[in-house]
């Protein structure tokens, strides 16, 4: 038995292992699953031979664990990093009690790297690597929550972890008076819920702009993601192909003489949350950014918003209506440096779900 680097004959192996053991599906993984781990483990622009992701090869030749790297390109202070973002982490159950998911780790953490993190821990796994010295980075794990039709959130947080079928019923007899009551809401002006028009305007936000947004307004932080428009493109591709999340929706902030103030991307699913990848901007328009998502999510017929808050902000966003939690898809973090640990906790480093792989979740 032993640790590898992952091949692409391993790749049927690996998704259904993904399928049953992580998803936890019955049956065989769909088709569609297996070209993209192809494209995120082997044609991701970030990707280099001397940074594999990882096998745990059975003495028969069967593949019962695989921890999947990317290693995305950053910067400190303008020094180039190389940051492991291990993810899909899985061991065969009847395996866990053997050396497969420790020697993974430690071959994980034997890689050339200058810092290694996730942000989509569980419980379990963030104990785990706590364990390994890992820390959990508070700056990173505030996760914020805006309800913009305020009885149907309502509704939906009190569904979450019921039966579908229980889900369904409550949802169907409420939408009656959660309609009215979400009507009359939006037109009282001490609701705490409630939005004014935005005087600012928003149009598409495409991969260049999107490219000179993040150049420009990283200035104020010491550590950031490093991109080209070649990577933005294939990430936001990758990204659109989500159905579960919904569709991705990308929106340029603008003032009266047309530049750009901010931006902002989310996942639109009508009559449901939409899941927010990145909120960006001239710090003195913080609010009217929110303002203007917060209003465009409505239009879209989504009744909350979920994303992770830069600390910076969170005056901005309490203000907004938003309230807090730490929820779980922890980001924890390792390095050998302890500079790069410290401007993740003291809250200097522009990261948000877009530099990670929250992004990358191969999904359903």
């Amino acid at each position: 038995m032993s640790v590898r680097p992952l091949v692409e004959a391993d790749l049927p192996q690996v998704v259904n292992l993904y399928w049953r053991f992580m998803r936890r599906r019955e049956g065989s993984a769909p088709a569609e699953l297996r070209p993209l781990f192809r494209e995120l483990y082997f044609e991701n622009p970030w990707v280099d031979s001397a940074y594999p992701s990882l096998v745990y090869e059975g003495n028969d030749g069967d593949i019962i664990g695989f921890l999947g790297i990317i290693a995305r390109k950053m910067s400190l202070g303008g020094q180039p990093l190389r940051v492991a973002f291990g993810g899909n982490f899985i061991v065969r159950p009847e395996s866990r009690s053997n050396l497969a998911a420790p020697r993974l780790l430690g071959a994980y953490l034997a890689g050339k790297y200058d810092l290694w993190q996730t942000d989509s821990a569980n419980d379990i796994s963030r104990k785990l690597l706590e364990r390994l010295k890992f820390r959990t980075i508070p700056a990173l794990n505030i996760h914020w929550i805006r309800a913009l039709r305020p009885s149907r959130y309502a509704v939906y947080a009190l569904t979450r972890g019921s039966s579908p079928l229980m889900s369904a019923t409550l949802k169907v007899l409420s939408t009656p008076f959660c309609s009215v009551a979400d009507g009359v809401a939006a037109v009282i002006s001490a609701n705490p819920f409630h939005l004014t028009e935005s005087s600012l305007h928003g149009t598409e936000l495409d991969v260049e702009t999107l490219y000179e947004c993040l150049v420009e307004f990283r200035k104020d932080y010491s550590f950031w993601a490093e991109y080209d428009v070649n990577a933005l493109t294939w990430l936001l591709g990758f990204m659109e192909h989500r159905p579960a999340r919904g569709k991705l929706r990308k929106v340029a902030v603008r003032d009266e003489k047309q530049k750009i103030v901010g931006w902002y991307m989310y996942y639109v699913k009508p009559g449901s949350v939409g899941e927010v990848v990145q909120v960006g901007g001239d710090k003195k328009y913080t609010k009217a950014v929110l303002q203007h998502l917060f209003l465009d999510a409505r239009e879209q017929g989504v009744i909350g918003l979920h994303g992770v808050v830069d600390r910076r902000h969170m005056a901005d966003f309490s203000d907004s209506g938003c309230f807090f939690t730490c929820r779980g898809g922890w980001n924890v973090a390792y390095s050998r440096k302890p500079e790069i640990l410290d401007a993740l906790e003291r809250g200097d480093a522009l990261l948000t779900r877009l530099d990670g792989e929250w992004c990358l979740d191969p999904g359903d």
